[in-house]
């Protein structure tokens, strides 16, 4: 199917370059009378017939190339083929490839049996294009040959009238035997060159009339292309203005469109670091405080010093012994801190009779978190230690030095006041009233509001 479409290809190819020869061989013969050509320009039938023959040619080329390009893909197919060369596929190869040729060969070189082109063309081989060339020069020069004798049959009619005149001069014998005009009068003599002068006039006003109405046209003219001008130039003003208002209008939205970016990125940056910090404080510094800072406090920390008080690393023994001694007679002389339920660090709740509760009282520096079970303090340090032998050391100093003090506080009949934790006697309030501007606390009333504003500082 493919190779008979490319033969319907080649077929029709080559009935275009039998009409495109057709065309050259009728610019080659094309023949012009005196007068059909115009003598300032080229004729156009020839002009159009080169330009059509030179498309023709230009096909021609473009269409064999692709021609050439599907044959060779044919063939090529064939040739690697395992059939038989003698089938009836290898004849048709065959056949196209020499209809290709030909083609080719009759577009390049002339082989074609044209009678009207072998009249023409005597010399072999000729080009398509060379043919071509050669037919623009045939027709070329016969339209010089006619523009040529239009040329001389022009001149000749020319000069015509200029020979009778001189043969009708010669010619004429008795010319001066004609009666010569009278002399004119003085009166006709002034009367013809009145008549001359007024003439004259007459032509030169019809002269200043022209020049007049032409310059009239250029004033009219001037005054239009002022009024242009003019228009133009109040245009080319309001273009300016707009230009430096779109000049301002663009640097205001500039240093509008830096502020609002300015603004927008600190935002954005302080809205980042808030989340951070809520994320930070909500979800990592409880369990950080816990799992991190704690157990490395007891797990590193305090066994490190622990190890340099033992070690002597941070003072001698005698110095440490001397330090838990004194430390051990300034808790026995310090008063008994009362510590009341403001001091737990949380806003006191208070109920109906509280006030007549008893005060729970910790002794601070003995008890507390480590008191044990019958009150006394614990020792925290592991049996038979260095601290532990330390601690016994200053325990019995310190009994040593207690009832010492007891015989003599006996001795003088003088009982203590209390005191709190700040060294503030505490007096009895007896009979005075209570301040009636003091605010007492109401359960009900300041919890809800405890709560919202503690949420709002959340």
């Amino acid at each position: 199917m493919k190779n008979q479409s490319v033969l319907d290809a080649l077929s029709q190819l080559s009935d275009s370059i039998k009409l495109t020869f057709q065309l050259i061989s009728r610019l080659s013969k094309l023949s012009f009378q005196p007068g059909s050509t115009p003598l300032q320009g080229d004729g156009d039938v020839r002009i159009e017939l080169s330009h059509d023959i030179r498309d023709a040619l230009k096909h021609h080329d473009d269409t064999l190339d692709s021609l050439r390009q599907e044959i060779e893909d044919v063939v090529e197919f064939g040739t690697h083929s395992q059939r038989r060369r003698d089938s009836l596929k290898d004849r048709e190869r065959a056949r196209i490839a020499a209809q290709l040729a030909r083609l080719d060969e009759d577009l390049k070189q002339y082989v074609h049996n044209d009678p009207s082109l072998h009249d023409y063309f005597t010399d072999k081989p000729y080009s398509a294009r060379s043919q071509f060339r050669a037919a623009q020069l045939s027709s070329k020069r016969a339209s010089e040959a006619a523009k040529q004798k239009e040329r001389e049959i022009l001149f000749a009619s020319l000069q015509q009238p200029t020979e009778t005149d001189s043969t009708s001069s010669t010619t004429d014998p008795l010319a001066a035997r004609r009666p010569q005009p009278k002399q004119l009068t003085q009166d006709e003599l002034l009367i013809n060159a009145s008549t001359d002068v007024t003439s004259a006039l007459r032509r030169t006003h019809n002269l200043l009339t022209s020049e007049l109405s032409r310059s009239r046209f250029a004033q009219k003219t001037l005054d239009q292309s002022t009024a242009a001008l003019a228009d133009l130039g109040e245009r080319y003003t309001d273009l300016d203005s707009l230009l430096s208002n779109s000049k301002n209008l663009l640097g205001t939205l500039v240093r509008s469109q830096k502020s609002d970016t300015w603004y927008l990125e600190t935002a954005f940056y302080i809205l980042v670091t808030t989340i951070c910090w809520l994320v930070f404080r909500r979800l990592i510094y409880g369990p950080a405080w816990w799992f991190l800072w704690l157990p490395f406090k007891f797990l590193l920390l305090k066994p490190f010093y622990l190890l340099l008080a033992v070690f002597g690393i941070t003072g001698g023994s005698s110095a440490a012994v001397t330090a838990v001694s004194s430390l051990s007679s300034t808790i026995s002389t310090q008063p008994t801190i009362r510590l009341q339920p403001s001091a737990s660090g949380d806003r006191p709740t208070f109920r109906r009779g509280m006030d007549q509760r008893p005060a729970n009282a910790v002794p601070v520096g003995g008890g507390g978190a480590k008191a044990g079970k019958d009150g006394q303090p614990q020792d925290p340090s592991p049996a038979g230690s260095m601290s532990q032998s330390l601690g016994q050391m200053a325990e019995a100093s310190r009994e040593q030095t207690q009832p010492q003090g007891e015989e003599s506080n006996e001795a003088k009949g003088h009982k203590e006041p209390q005191r709190r934790g700040d060294g503030t006697i505490l007096q009895e309030r007896g009979d005075i009233p209570r301040n009636p501007k003091k605010k007492m606390w109401e359960e009900d009333v300041e919890a809800p509001k405890y709560q919202m504003r503690k949420r709002d500082e959340l």
